[in-house]
């Protein structure tokens, strides 16, 4: 850690609340959000309802992107088989007997539209004193005041990961308590990382860094589950019905696909096939199935740019792939971003109904 980069925003963040009165509403709402996830226990989390469940869920600020809390919910049961078994995988991981590492690590493998931000979060809430949250700001914050090897894909968000970044948030909370900034748990350090990077963007210097090492064969497999699952949430956020692994010809199973019906035209759909290794062969001959399919509008490859240039030259040999659109990863995790800041801000507006 940079303690002079601590230490400069901890300045900075002191002026801040000295000059904003919105530091006694923060206050009060982490204290209502600690209370509220602290009235249930595992035995009255199992019992809770489809309805409290959407509460559940839409109190978090990781699901502040989402205009309709109710879709985001059926979302989470559909893509966890059912309710039941989403409570049921959610309750061993939050209350537990297992040690949190390994906890971590078995949700995150097994739970589908639920990353480290709502995982991190919902421990921060009932266990303030212990866990942080550690979403996408407050890893930018990090990256700032330089804490070493800060995670920036899932794959690399290890329960051990975890613990390491709550061990750096608890420092921060001992250097925020010495310079006189009350930091009665881990919560309140949260609202500090976030001034961090908002203090800091114009600076250029709280950007994500590519990490250099070559990327193994099992990193590309995490890599290509999160990408897909970020096409998925990008096409729910525009709109559409968007699911992964999904049957759209004869022989074609694709990693994602965008649908919506359209009046007297019936439906239409985008297809997407990731690419992070294997067979480039295997790609086309599975995109030139799914295009088989009248419904399908477009064909879009998702991979890296040496990947995409080699799609692109192998495709031109190909009739029925000459529309096929390319997708760089790095662009639909920052599409993905982008889209979440954006939604996140115009759903504070308040313009869907909750019950929604």
């Amino acid at each position: 850690m940079n303690i002079n980069k601590i230490d400069e925003t901890i300045k900075l963040y002191k002026n801040y609340l000295r000059h904003n009165n919105q530091s006694k509403n923060d206050f009060n709402d982490r204290k209502a959000r600690i209370a509220y996830y602290q009235k249930f226990n595992k035995e009255s989390f199992l019992k809770i309802t489809e309805e409290d469940f959407i509460e559940f869920i839409g109190k978090l600020w990781a699901s502040s992107m989402y205009g309709s809390k109710k879709y985001l919910v059926d979302q989470m049961i559909l893509s966890n088989k059912g309710f039941d078994n989403l409570k049921l995988i959610l309750a061993d991981f939050i209350y537990g007997k297992q040690d949190l590492s390994s906890r971590w690590d078995k949700f995150l493998k097994e739970a589908k539209f639920f990353g480290p931000s709502y995982m991190s979060e919902i421990l921060g809430y009932i266990y303030p004193n212990d866990y942080a949250l550690a979403n996408n700001q407050v890893i930018k914050a990090l990256d700032y005041l330089e804490m070493p090897k800060v995670p920036h894909y899932n794959y690399q968000f290890t329960g051990k990961k975890y613990l390491e970044i709550c061990d750096t948030v608890k420092h921060l909370a001992k250097r925020l308590g010495d310079a006189g900034v009350d930091c009665e748990n881990l919560l309140a350090v949260d609202y500090y990382l976030w001034e961090v990077t908002r203090l800091t963007a114009d600076k250029s210097l709280n950007e994500i860094k590519t990490a250099e090492k070559p990327i193994t064969n099992k990193e590309q497999e995490f890599i290509h589950k999160e990408i897909i699952d970020k096409i998925v949430e990008i096409g729910g956020l525009l709109g559409f019905e968007a699911k992964s692994e999904v049957k759209v010809g004869k022989g074609a199973i694709v990693d994602a696909v965008w649908s919506i019906n359209i009046g007297n035209m019936g439906q239409i759909m985008y297809v997407f096939e990731v690419q992070t290794k294997g067979s480039i062969d295997s790609l086309l001959l599975n995109l030139q199935k799914a295009n088989n399919n009248k419904s399908v509008q477009s064909i879009v490859a998702v991979s890296d740019e040496v990947q995409l240039q080699k799609i692109k030259n192998e495709s031109e040999e190909i009739d029925t792939l000459k529309d096929l659109k390319l997708w760089d990863y790095k662009d639909v995790l920052n599409v993905y971003d982008s889209l979440n800041n954006a939604m996140t801000s115009i759903n504070k507006l308040g313009l869907v109904p909750k019950s929604f």
